[in-house]
């Protein structure tokens, strides 16, 4: 499967970014590490390569043999100085940063039917380009993008934005025309490769396995596995006693309608017990991670013909390396949904016919409330968690907003000094590009939501809520 876009990581969102842009106009990508070398990119032989950079200069080493593949490169943000260095070319101060400036395009295929327009720039330095290499994008009067001549190595200062059909039209004049690449990646093509593997896995007698929370990953995975396995396969759902109000409940009927044979297992004492003295969150999370993967072992040993274990990772849960090195499972493990981002997980959920509102539910992590809570998990605690998570979401879904928000929840701070009472942290935010920024939530409904907060949880003192931006990837709760 060649006829891709390889997308070399030098900043996690960025390049996230990038992949899905060329996946939502069907052009099948993959991200990969910024330090895979030329002889892995061989082996691999995409079409095009994109080097995808922060905005601003930061600490990056690419492997310049990647030049020499033949292969068309695009770099973006600080990757096009790398790029340029390969090239024999240098770079010096600050010509431009955090403003606006017009572009000027000259003539490139890179920048076909692109006649520039006023930028956000966060970052341009000055550029000094070698003989054979040309600008093609100019910005005030320094050099934004740059073409070696010949060789189709192709340099651009400035990041792509969320929301930004110029940098979508770039991305498709490199993928579509200058690296040949055919528009062959759809929901449908994904479920289908995804039916092929788990088809082949169902031709023998072995049965499978797979843990489900009733989020729409790993309903989508059980789903599939459904299909090719029919009753020869078993849905675990483990309450740990970190859930929401009902969801226990939610799961078993939505697998009843489905016809999915379900094994319900409560490990709450046994959870809450492991997690007494942890207060540190990586601390918590391996403790969770432990008592699932102790679970599925535990469960499919006891069921004749175990071979198979499902999962419902999905490509961002690798990419950020959401999962145990520690795990070494002894049945073979698939996973379906390995190669979809979550808005693609979103799509082939509906394409199967599951409801939209599990489809497009929000994002809750495998550690539960407990992700929520700061320092120490009690179960007084998580009481005080679930009650404020309950009532929240009530007034965001009264008040219409659950579907513009990325996310929204609560979370238990820790105790104030003088009060002694709990404090609740109220987070809503919208994301754009690798940020999330705080929504501008109606002042009656935090209002509403503190005075409910306060009345059912008399441990309770203060609730406040976070108006801080942050990065994607540095968002300390899930």
């Amino acid at each position: 499967m060649n006829d891709m876009i390889l997308v070399l990581n030098f900043s996690n969102e960025f390049a996230m970014e990038i992949a899905r842009r060329l996946r939502v106009e069907r052009v099948y990508s993959r991200v990969m590490s910024g330090m895979t070398t030329a002889a892995q990119i061989r082996e691999v032989a995409p079409k095009g390569i994109i080097l995808a950079g922060e905005a601003k200069s930061a600490v990056g080493v690419m492997d310049a043999g990647i030049l020499e593949l033949g292969i068309p490169v695009l770099a973006l943000g600080h990757a096009s100085h790398m790029l340029l260095a390969a090239q024999g070319g240098a770079c010096a101060g600050v010509a431009l940063s955090g403003r606006k400036a017009a572009v000027c395009c000259e003539e490139s295929a890179l920048l076909r039917n692109l006649y520039g327009g006023e930028r956000y720039i966060e970052e341009a330095l000055v550029l000094m380009l070698p003989p054979d290499v040309r600008m093609i994008a100019s910005a005030g009067g320094c050099t934004i993008a740059f073409e070696k001549t010949g060789a189709q190595q192709f340099g651009v200062q400035y990041e792509i934005e969320r929301n930004d059909p110029d940098a979508t039209t770039m991305l498709m004049n490199f993928a579509r025309d200058i690296c040949g690449c055919t528009p062959w990646w759809t929901t449908e093509a994904a479920i289908a490769q995804a039916n092929g593997v788990l088809e082949k896995a169902a031709q023998g007698s072995g049965r499978a396995v797979c843990a489900v929370s009733g989020g729409v990953d790993s309903t989508v995975a059980a789903l599939l596995a459904h299909k090719a396995f029919g009753d020869r396969l078993t849905a675990v759902f483990m309450d740990t006693g970190l859930l929401r109000e009902q969801e226990k409940d939610n799961a078993i009927a939505l697998f009843e309608k489905l016809g999915i044979p379900l094994l319900c297992v409560d490990r709450a004492d046994a959870v809450l017990d492991a997690l007494a003295n942890k207060t540190e969150r990586q601390e918590k999370n391996s403790v969770v991670a432990r008592c699932l993967y102790d679970e599925v072992e535990r469960q499919s040993a006891s069921m004749p013909d175990m071979a198979y274990f499902i999962r419902g990772m999905n490509y961002s849960d690798f990419l950020h390396k959401r999962y145990s090195d520690e795990d070494n499972y002894t049945l073979e493990v698939i996973d379906p949904i390995g190669m979809l981002f979550k808005d693609e997980v979103r799509d082939a959920a509906l394409l199967l016919g599951l409801p939209e509102e599990l489809a497009q539910r929000k994002p809750f992590p495998a550690l539960g409330l407990g992700d929520r809570i700061v320092g120490e998990v009690s179960r007084e605690r998580l009481s005080m968690m679930r009650t404020a998570e309950r009532i929240f979401d009530e007034e965001i879904r009264e008040a219409g907003l659950d579907r513009r928000l990325y996310k929204y929840f609560p979370v238990l701070a820790g105790t104030m000094t003088r009060t002694g009472g709990e404090m609740i942290v109220l987070r809503a935010v919208t994301r754009t590009s690798g940020m999330l920024y705080p929504a501008r939530l109606p002042y009656d409904l935090i209002e509403r939501v503190t005075q409910r907060i306060l009345e059912a949880e008399p441990g309770t003192s203060r609730v406040f809520f976070d108006y801080t931006p942050t990065r994607l990837d540095n968002e300390s709760f899930a």
